[in-house]
């Protein structure tokens, strides 16, 4: 998953726009995320085809 490469470069605090088209996204971002000491700061969002997420860096 390439949002993880970039959430490797940023500082705590800052937060990570995710935009995604494929429905597995919807369960796997979040979980991928999770597991690698991220935040999700909302629930993901579905606006048309799209899927947004917003990650927060905690560690």
């Amino acid at each position: 998953m390439y949002a993880l490469d970039a959430l490797k470069t940023m500082k705590i605090g800052e937060v990570l726009q995710v935009i995604a088209d494929c429905p597995q996204s919807f369960r796997s971002v979040p979980e991928e995320a999770v597991k690698h000491g991220y935040e999700l700061v909302t629930k993901p969002e579905k606006i048309g085809q799209d899927i947004y997420f917003y990650i927060r860096v905690v560690i």
